[in-house]
């Protein structure tokens, strides 16, 4: 996925800071620590004398190198175990005065070698997480908030299946899962489980874009006649995870059809996983968008049915 230039700068920008932050506290520590006991600046100063005396040992030939490498190497292990012994005499954990990066895989650079780290990934993903307004449901929406206590006899097996595997599916997501349909009227959960495996499939390191369908739509229209964008084509069609909330609730138009076909067939196309939720039934999406995005979407997903009754109104008491 092509990341948005303004998401990479600002992540970037949060890196090198976090990063500097980072050695900034190991300075002020070990300053601290120089000011309060002498003594580890005359061990530091030690330490860094034998690592040039190696170096000159080296430089003085072969003969004997064995040997006088050896003794450097002696007083340099020397030295740190006199430093260690001091740290914990005077109360101070092993790694007092070491640089502790929030990541210890990357040392909060963002990257491993050319390939980029899956901190920075999750901090790009929530980053459009946040664009799409998803962010704050996220905080409140999760499969452990998810309760079947609402759902009732057969409803509840059949929805105690659904939670089972939207869970399975984020737990186990890649570029190779299918996609899912989730069909049923509003209020049954299908936005909080598809919140759910958003936030779980994130927090992986995943790049997802979740947008409501009437929002999606009208983004595309932007950038179709020369608007900016809300999300850029290119993102949609290429993003790892895409999941389009309340398929439906967007103005009826033939182009907005014809938008979603070009999403949902160039997304099975190349093989990309999306999650589409909508209140309308089998036969309304045949009537409302052709049989040729019907056909693609209820023979290419993953049909999960929800039913039951309207939680939201079971919760006031309606």
């Amino acid at each position: 996925m092509a990341y948005r230039k303004e998401d990479m700068t600002r992540v970037v920008q949060a890196f090198a800071h976090k990063r500097n932050e980072a050695l900034g506290r190991a300075k002020a520590r070990m300053e601290a620590l120089y000011r309060e006991h002498p003594e580890f600046r005359e061990i530091d100063s030690a330490l860094a004398k034998t690592g040039m005396r190696l170096v000159e040992e080296v430089l003085k030939g072969k003969e004997g190198i064995t040997e006088r490498v050896a003794a450097v190497r002696a007083e340099n292990e020397a030295l740190q175990k006199d430093r260690a012994d001091l740290l914990a005499l005077y109360g101070y954990a092993p790694d007092h005065t070491e640089v502790q990066y929030e990541c210890p895989l990357c040392n909060d650079t963002g990257y491993r070698g050319e390939k980029m780290c899956l901190c920075m990934k999750k901090a790009l993903a929530q980053l459009g997480l946040e664009r799409s307004g998803l962010a704050p449901l996220a905080r409140t929406q999760s499969f452990d908030t998810f309760d079947l206590k609402y759902y009732r006899d057969g409803d509840r097996a059949t929805m105690e299946k659904n939670l089972s595997f939207c869970r399975q599916y984020a737990e186990k997501f890649s570029p190779l899962s299918p996609s899912l349909l989730f069909l049923g009227k509003t209020g049954l959960g299908k936005t909080h489980l598809s919140t759910s495996i958003a936030a779980v499939t994130v927090e992986k390191g995943t790049e997802v874009i979740y947008c409501s369908a009437p929002r999606l739509f009208l983004s595309l229209s932007d950038e179709k006649f020369g608007r900016a964008p809300l999300i850029p084509s290119a993102d949609i069609h290429s993003a790892e995870l895409l999941i389009i909330d309340d398929l439906g609730t967007e103005n009826p138009s033939d182009l907005n059809v014809n938008f979603l076909y070009s999403i949902v067939n160039t997304r099975i196309v190349s093989g990309k996983p999306t999650i589409i939720n909508t209140n309308l039934t089998v036969k309304e999406i045949k009537e409302r968008y052709t049989d040729r995005i019907a056909s693609r979407l209820l023979g290419e997903y993953i049909v999960l049915p929800f039913v039951g009754s309207d939680i939201r109104m079971q919760k006031i008491g309606l």
